[in-house]
């Protein structure tokens, strides 16, 4: 237990005189939370900027613009006479979509013509391009009744009765536990535990790197009175403490000041919370003992901390993904994380239904001990000796 102590001591003094660890363990986390609190404070993408191509110049064209300009999740930018500038502008970005208004569309519009009103759109980003999607979608329906609609409207039928026969069958949507379809709800929570992941593990890799590299490694395993696991998780502690306040205080600021709804208990929550970080140190350090080079392994380490972002299943789900990459992903623990958390959130489930990505995190805090005596050789204990 004293041998725990001093190293534990020791790393606390390292940690509060280095700026670089300040820095990683305390300011960074805490600006990552200020920005995913604060990034999707809108809660929907609005006004994204688009073109009309008006060929026509009619009265009715103009009325179309102008309700377009009222759908709130697009904003004309431009009127264009040409749908030759109007495309090099979404290729430039400058706009993410034009409505093309054909000639003679207010006159066939009023003989009872059919007329075509494509619309273009970018769609390589998926979230602007959906929104675009549904903004002209959402008109577009509404234009293509009202020739009718005027039609009943002359002839003195009923105006809902006009509506039924012009639009027989309507979608009656109901979003489940988002029903604002709000960013904030199924992304700042997720993204800022996915960060937050690729910072813990680069901090461990960097304060056992450093013991290798500066030559101070011997001295840690002295310190510990030559127990490897005394050594290890001393050195371990302050930050597990340090990452599980924020992670406690993340979810304070997530659930009770952002409003991100929460079904189950805030103290399930957090407390998966800092099961996930002792989860992913674990993991820092077994990846670290395959490889010790702290060199190498910095950028193998971002790259599965990126990954998490991928296999967690929160833009695009694992089940559709490659049953290798399905597989692979139980090898990340925000993926547990994840299911934890959107459980706990969405449907307040109990531990039944849960207690398999609870034993998962669980496992991976014993992966240190796989290859503790590669991180530590006993020629180490020798030299000590």
């Amino acid at each position: 237990m004293r041998a725990f102590i001093l190293v534990f001591r020791r790393e606390v003094i390292k940690v509060m005189s280095s700026p670089t660890y300040w820095l990683s363990v305390f300011v960074l986390p805490l600006f990552i939370l200020f920005v995913m609190s604060t990034i999707f404070s809108t809660g929907l993408i609005r006004e994204l900027p688009v073109g009309i191509v008006d060929l026509d110049g009619s009265m009715l064209s103009r009325s179309v613009i102008r309700n377009i300009e009222a759908v709130p999740e697009l904003k004309v930018e431009r009127t264009y006479s040409n749908a030759a500038e109007a495309q090099n502008d979404v290729l430039a970005k400058k706009i993410y979509g034009y409505l093309y208004i054909p000639n003679n569309f207010e006159q066939s519009v009023k003989a009872n013509k059919a007329v075509e009103v494509p619309f273009y759109f970018h769609y390589a980003l998926l979230s602007v391009g959906g929104e675009v999607l549904s903004g002209f979608y959402s008109y577009l329906v509404h234009l293509a009744t009202l020739p009718l609609m005027n039609l009943a409207h002359s002839m003195d039928i009923d105006p809902y009765k006009a509506s039924v026969i012009a639009m027989p069958v309507t979608a009656d949507f109901h979003p489940l536990n988002n029903p604002s379809l709000d960013y904030t709800v199924y992304l700042s929570f997720t993204y800022f535990y996915v960060i937050f992941q690729v910072l813990m593990l680069l901090v461990v890799c960097y304060s056992v790197g450093r013991e290798f590299k500066e030559g101070t490694a011997v001295e840690w395993l002295s310190t510990a009175q030559h127990s490897r696991v005394a050594a290890l998780y001393g050195k371990l502690l302050p930050y597990f403490l340090a990452f599980s306040t924020i992670s406690v205080f993340a979810n304070m600021v997530l659930f009770k000041l952002v409003h991100i709804p929460l079904v189950g208990s805030i103290l399930a929550v957090a407390g998966s919370s800092v099961l996930f970080v002792a989860a992913t140190l674990s993991v820092s350090v077994f990846i670290f003992s395959i490889n010790p080079h702290l060199s190498s392994i910095i950028g193998f380490v971002s790259m599965f901390g990126s990954l998490g972002a991928t296999m967690v299943g929160v833009t695009f789900p694992v089940s559709a993904m490659p049953p290798i990459v399905e597989w692979a992903s139980a090898l990340f623990p925000a993926k547990h994380f994840t299911i934890i958390t959107q459980n706990l959130c969405y449907e307040g489930l109990n531990f039944s239904y849960i207690w398999q990505q609870y034993l998962a995190l669980t496992l991976f805090l014993f992966l240190p001990f796989v290859l503790i005596c590669r991180l530590f050789p006993a020629r180490m204990l020798t030299t000590n000796n």
